[in-house]
Parts: C-alpha cells; structure tokens; sequence
C-alpha cells in the first residue's frame, strides 16, 4: 500500500501534527507501507498558494491521499475516493466574526466536507462540534485519536521534597490563572511550561509561590519536566484532544483534568476529574492526591493502563485498517 501524506508548510513554531505523523510514518514504514510527505507550497495562506498546493498535490498522489491538518483546502484537486482528511478541531470557527467567518466556514470546513468521502477526526468532541455544523456529513467522519508523541522513557521517578505541579500552556483556554490561585497556600513548586506576562509573574511573587519557568521548552526540557513533576495539573477550558493528559500517564505522573470532553475520555480512569471553571475543586484535588498515597498509586496504575491504547503502533494500525477499508470500497 502506498501513502501520502500531505502536510501545511513546515514551521517550527508549529510542529504538533507534524511531529504526530512522523511517528505514525515510522509505525507504518515498520508494517510494510510504503509512505512519502509533500508539503504544502508557500509558508502563509494566499490565491496563489492555494492554486499551486492543489496544482502541486494533484501531481501527487498515491493510493491513499491523507492530509494531515490544517491545509484542508487542499483538498479540491484530489481524487474523492481514495483521500482522507484528519480534522483536528473545530473551535476556531466560533472566534471568527463577519466576512472571515463566512470564507473560513466555507474553505476549511464546508467545501472540504462536500467534496469527500472520509474524514477522521481526532476525539468525539471534534466530531460532535463537526456534525453540529454540518449534521449532513456525520456518516463521513471517523475518530481516530492522536497518538502518544513522547519516546518510551525508562526511568525512576525521583521523591521530592515537596510535591511538584507542572501547568503547560498559557494561552486563556488552559486556565492557569486558575490554576495559580488554587495552589495559594500550598507547599508545591509548579513548573510553567509557556510565556509568563508581567502580571502573572507579580501573582506569583506576591503570593510566595516557588516555581521554574521554561518560555518554549524544547522536548528534552518538556520530557524532564514530566520526570520532575508528581502531578500534571490541566484544567483546560478547551481542547481537540489533550496530548498532554497522556503524556503525563505514560511519565508516571498523576492527572488532574477537566470533567468536559474530550479530557474526560482521554484520561480514562486515571485521572481526577474537576469543573475547569472552579478554583477550590482545583485546589481539593490537588490537596487529595498530595495526602493520600493510596489514590496517588491508584491513578499512576490506571494511567499507565489508559495510555496504552495511544501508543504510537496501536493508531498506526487504527489508520493502516482504515486504509483498507478505503482501498476495499474502490
């Protein structure tokens, strides 16, 4: 069987579906399917670019045509009946207004949709925001989540002193400033991975809290700051998947989340649940798992059982079955 995958212009300030395929790539090459990347033409989305990306794709293509992501107007010059298109949210739309609104809706999503046959989505979420939009197009779509993107790691978890937080991101939508309150008053370190503004550095040295602060960590920082952590505190307002609940699982670290989707189907058992919105069930679950070691064993042991099933080789065979059944139905 041969693949092509069809990724947006590199940029590396933007690699994550990038890094995601390039596993899978790995896992399919392993099983016998012969995979090539064409990449999209130009860096910044104009008319030209869009002429000559479909122009270039359609020269292209293979058995099975998958886009990855975020190029989903590239569509159009592709075969129907052997491409796929992976939709990893679609929460965008609802921050648009006016006449972008309209074209977004139309080249990224409606027309995508119109002109083909097979579409996975990354979580149920994802597909439940599709089909609410498009409710003509829910027998088109397929879930398939995202895999584990962090390599195997063997290593003993150090004991720390005093119980250790890691918040990653610092965008509105991941709620740190909630997380900053609850831990207020706690004996916790917490390690901020993303851009800290002056004000949130003030809260934090107004209020005694011991933190490290990584800007943009490299992966080898990311992986160590899972290593040094106890607890992955993530009470997202929003997300299309939620990496960072499994890489935290598979880091043996403990999971506080969000009770909303799709981080509540991610993280499986293994994880506490809490209301993203509420400060003082932040700050509770923290305070559980810190003083009962008996739950802090029970969500590493079903945690580790959760991730298994994103492991890397078990979505590469989710995606190859897929594939067939494309192939079959030509």
């Amino acid at each position: 069987m041969k693949v092509t995958f069809f990724q947006r212009f590199p940029n590396p300030k933007f690699l994550s579906i990038e890094k995601l395929f390039s596993i899978l790539d790995i896992e399919m090459i392993k099983r016998g399917i012969d995979t090539k990347n064409i990449y999209e033409v130009n860096p910044n989305f104009s008319l030209l670019g869009f002429i000559k990306t479909n122009l270039f794709f359609k020269k292209n293509q293979s058995e099975i045509n998958h886009i990855t992501g975020a190029i989903h107007w590239s569509v159009f010059l592709l075969k129907r009946k052997n491409t796929v298109l992976t939709i990893h949210d679609a929460g965008n739309i609802s921050e648009l207004r006016g006449i972008k609104k309209y074209f977004f809706k139309l080249l990224w999503f409606y027309l995508p949709l119109k002109k083909l046959k097979y579409v996975t989505v990354i979580s149920e979420k994802t597909k439940k925001e599709l089909v609410a939009l498009f409710p003509w197009a829910e027998s088109k779509i397929t879930v398939i989540p995202n895999c584990l993107t962090i390599p195997y790691q063997d290593f003993e978890k150090p004991v720390n002193s005093k119980p250790v937080i890691l918040a990653v991101g610092y965008y509105p939508k991941k709620n740190l400033d909630r997380i900053l309150q609850a831990i207020i008053g706690i004996d916790v370190k917490i390690i901020i991975i993303g851009l800290l503004s002056p004000e949130r550095i003030k809260f934090l040295q107004d209020n005694n809290i011991d933190y490290i602060n990584f800007e943009r960590a490299s992966e080898e920082e990311l992986i160590q700051a899972y290593k040094d952590s106890d607890i992955l505190c993530f009470p997202s307002l929003y997300e299309g998947f939620g990496l960072p609940i499994l890489e935290a699982q598979e880091m043996k670290c403990c999971v506080i989340t969000s009770n909303i989707s799709p981080m509540k189907e991610v993280a499986g058992d293994g994880a506490v649940l809490v209301n993203p919105n509420s400060v003082e069930e932040i700050r509770k679950a923290i305070n559980n798992i810190i003083s009962d070691s008996e739950l802090k064993n029970k969500l590493l042991e079903l945690g580790q059982q959760n991730v298994v099933k994103y492991h890397p080789e078990v979505i590469a065979e989710q995606y190859i079955n897929y594939y067939k059944m494309i192939l079959d139905q030509k």
